[in-house]
This record gives C-alpha cells, sequence and structure tokens, in this order.
C-alpha cells in the first residue's frame, strides 16, 4: 500500500472506534476524495476490481472498482456503509418490499467523483457503474463485512438468498 492509502486506512481505523464513528468517517472520506484526481493518483493501481485494505471485527475498508455496464445484485450489508468516489461514476438503485413480498425500487442515488454517501444497515440496495469509465471508490463499513451473514436478492420474485460467491454468479448471469 502506498502511504496515503496506509494514512487513511489508520485514520478510519481510528475513527470507526470513536463515540461519533458515522460523522468522523464520512468527514474523513469527503477529505480524501476533496480533490478526486489527486487521490486517485496517490493510489497503488489494483489488479482486482473488490480490494480488501483492512478488515476487523470494527471496521472494513474496502478498495471497489465497477466496471462499465456492470452491477452488483440487490444486496444488504447489515451494518453502516459509508461510500467515497473518486473515479467515474456510482448508481446506487434502493430497493423497498412491497405488499406482495416482491421488491419495489424506491430511489436511486448517484454519486460522482468527489462524493460521499452512507447507506444504513437495513437498506437493500443494488450498485454498478453510471459512467463511461470505471468507477472506482472507497467502501467503508462499521464491522466484518466478510463474517457476517448477507443477503443478496432476486429481483425477479424477492427472494432473499445468502450472500454466497454462488448465489452472487448466478444473479449475475440471470441479468
Amino acid at each position: 500500500m502506498t502511504d496515503r492509502v496506509s494514512e487513511l486506512v489508520a485514520q478510519l481505523r481510528a475513527a470507526a472506534q470513536s463515540e461519533t464513528a458515522r460523522a468522523d468517517i464520512k468527514t474523513l472520506l469527503e477529505e480524501a476524495v476533496a480533490d478526486p484526481a489527486a487521490f486517485g493518483a496517490a493510489l497503488p493501481t489494483f489488479e482486482e476490481d473488490d480490494v480488501i485494505l483492512f478488515e476487523d471485527e470494527t471496521v472494513s475498508i474496502w478498495h471497489c472498482r465497477f466496471q462499465p455496464g456492470k452491477a452488483v445484485p440487490p444486496h444488504d450489508h447489515k451494518m453502516l456503509a459509508t461510500i467515497a468516489v473518486y473515479r467515474g461514476a456510482e448508481r446506487n438503485d434502493f430497493y423497498e418490499r412491497g405488499a406482495d413480498g416482491g421488491l419495489q425500487k424506491s430511489s436511486e442515488v448517484r454519486l460522482g467523483a468527489g462524493d460521499v454517501f452512507q447507506i444504513g444497515p437495513s437498506a437493500i440496495h443494488a450498485v454498478g457503474c453510471a459512467s463511461q469509465e470505471p468507477c472506482c471508490g472507497i467502501h467503508v463499513y462499521l464491522g466484518a463485512l466478510t463474517k457476517v451473514d448477507r443477503s443478496l436478492f432476486d429481483l425477479s420474485d424477492g427472494a432473499a438468498l445468502p450472500f454466497t460467491d454462488e448465489n452472487y454468479l448466478r444473479l449475475v448471469a440471470d441479468d
């Protein structure tokens, strides 16, 4: 990791321990991506689209890259998520359960370079690239994201499925 990434990870880890973790993490990410081009230039070139920069029981810090035309199916996090975009544009589609048990799109949030957005623990959302270039950002979760039982949601019937690689690949293939 570069010095800039190591410094940001250390700051986010400390913020996650604070009484005002939600606000502190948002402020740190807003400062980090205030100059999106400079922030991006300070980062290494990641080979993978999803890279865990750090994770323990209190915080998970990921570098996420979404390719144009690609999206992650509806899912939940079961913890606060804070997203800071520094390149491209990211679209988040939010869903609510309908009276029939299915999922209905309730809103959409588009984030551009320099934007920071927080998503509550009970939200269901799909996320994807909304630009011609890959969308890149830092995603911070208040907990161990890889260790929590999360769900993916099948838009065809609203079924909640365990968030596994197998279910993820099946839902992506169905799109």
